[in-house]
C-alpha cells in the first residue's frame, strides 16, 4: 500500500488541523476506533487525518472510514521496530496539530518517541488506566485530553456496491427467500473464547424449530471448520468479504456471537446481539443498547486469561437453552416475537 505523505502541506490553521491517529489493531477495535475518527471529523470537518494501523488491517480498511489516508505498519519483532523507524523518518518533517494515540501501549509510545515535530502538538498522553467501562468511555477520556469533551456515538464505516452485490449473490445462491435471519458468528481469535460448535448447532435447532426464521453463519477464510449444514442454515463462512459480512449482520434481526469482532460489526449497524463470555468480561466490549451478555457460570469466569491452566472450556458451561431463554426474555428489545 502506498503511503501518500506527499499530500501534506507543511502547516494548517486551527479549523483544518492535520491529525495523526494511532490504533494498530485488532479488527474489532479498529471498527470501534472508526467512531473516534468520525467524531474528529464532526469537530473538525476540514481536518486531514492520517491513521496508522497494522499492515494486515490497512488494505481492509482503506477507504472504509473517514480517515483521509491509512498507513500500514509492521509490528512483528525486529521488522516492526525497523518499520516504525522508517515511518518516523518519513513523518518527522510533517507538522501534526493533533496526535491521538488510542492504542496506548508500549509500541505506540515508542513510535511517538521516535517522532520529532516542528511544533508542539495539542495532545496529551492518554490515560494508563482504561477503566472497567466500555471502550468508548476510555476513548472519551483520551479525547478530553485534547479538548474534545464528547463520547463517540457508534462506529462509522463506509460500504460500496460490491459489498452488497457479493452478499446478495452468495446468500441467494444458497436458496434464501427473504425470511427473517439470525446470524451466528461461531469463531473467535482464541480457542478459549469459542463456544463449542455443537452448542451452536443445538441453538440453531431450537430457534428454527420454534420460529419461521433461518440461520446464517459468518466467518473468515480459514474458519470453515466452525461451520455446519442443516435445514434453514446458510453457511457463508469463508465466502463473504469482510464488509459484506457486516451488511449481512445489518440484514439480520439478531446476532449470536462469541466475544469477538462481529459484536462490533453489529454495533456499527445497530443490530441487536447476544454475546457469550467465558474468560473475558463484557464491561469493555458490550455497548449500551440491545446487546445482551451471557457470562459463563463457572466461579473462575472471567479470568481474563488466554489459556486455562485447568484445561476447562468455561464457555461450554453455557447451555443452548439458556441462550434461547435470554433471547426470549429480550425479544421486545430485539424486535421479533420469538416463540417460547
Amino acid at each position: 500500500m502506498k503511503n501518500d505523505l506527499n499530500k501534506f502541506e507543511k502547516r494548517s490553521d486551527e479549523s483544518s488541523p492535520k491529525i495523526l491517529f494511532i490504533r494498530f489493531s485488532s479488527f474489532g477495535d479498529i471498527i470501534l476506533a472508526s467512531g473516534v475518527v468520525a467524531l474528529l471529523k464532526s469537530v473538525y470537518p476540514n481536518s486531514d487525518i492520517t491513521w496508522i494501523m497494522g499492515k494486515e488491517f490497512a488494505p481492509v480498511f482503506e477507504g472504509r472510514t473517514l480517515a483521509n489516508r491509512i498507513i500500514g505498519i509492521d509490528r512483528s519483532g525486529l521488522k516492526g521496530y525497523i518499520s516504525m523507524f522508517n515511518l518516523a523518518n518519513k513523518l518527522r518533517n510533517i507538522t501534526f496539530d493533533i496526535v491521538l494515540d488510542i492504542q496506548d501501549n508500549r509500541r505506540s509510545a515508542i513510535l511517538l518517541t521516535m517522532l520529532k515535530y516542528i511544533v508542539k502538538t495539542k495532545s496529551m498522553p492518554s490515560l494508563k488506566q482504561r477503566g472497567d467501562d466500555h471502550a468508548y468511555f476510555h476513548f472519551a477520556r483520551i479525547l478530553k485530553s485534547i479538548g474534545i469533551d464528547k463520547i463517540p456515538e457508534k462506529p462509522y464505516l463506509l460500504f460500496n456496491d460490491f459489498d452488497r452485490k457479493s452478499l446478495n449473490e452468495n446468500l441467494y445462491s444458497l436458496g434464501y427467500k427473504d425470511e427473517p435471519l439470525v446470524v451466528f458468528a461461531t469463531s473467535a481469535s482464541q480457542s478459549l473464547k469459542r463456544w463449542n460448535i455443537e452448542n451452536f448447532k443445538k441453538l440453531a435447532r431450537i430457534i428454527t424449530s420454534k420460529n419461521k426464521v433461518s440461520i446464517a453463519l459468518i466467518g473468515a477464510k480459514g474458519e470453515e471448520e466452525y461451520g455446519f449444514e442443516g435445514e434453514r442454515i446458510y453457511n457463508l463462512i469463508g465466502k463473504l468479504p469482510y464488509f459484506s459480512s457486516i451488511l449481512l449482520i445489518e440484514k439480520a434481526m439478531l446476532l449470536v456471537t462469541n466475544d469477538s469482532s462481529p459484536l462490533h460489526m453489529a454495533f456499527s449497524v445497530a443490530t441487536p446481539a447476544v454475546v457469550l463470555y467465558g474468560p473475558t468480561r463484557p464491561n469493555w466490549s458490550l455497548p449500551q443498547g440491545p446487546y445482551f451478555a451471557i457470562q459463563s457460570p463457572r466461579d473462575c469466569s472471567p479470568c481474563m486469561k488466554k489459556r486455562c491452566p485447568e484445561g476447562y472450556g468455561c464457555l461450554d458451561e453455557i447451555l443452548p437453552q439458556n441462550v434461547y431463554n435470554v433471547i426470549i426474555k429480550n425479544k421486545e428489545k430485539i424486535g421479533f416475537e420469538f416463540s417460547v
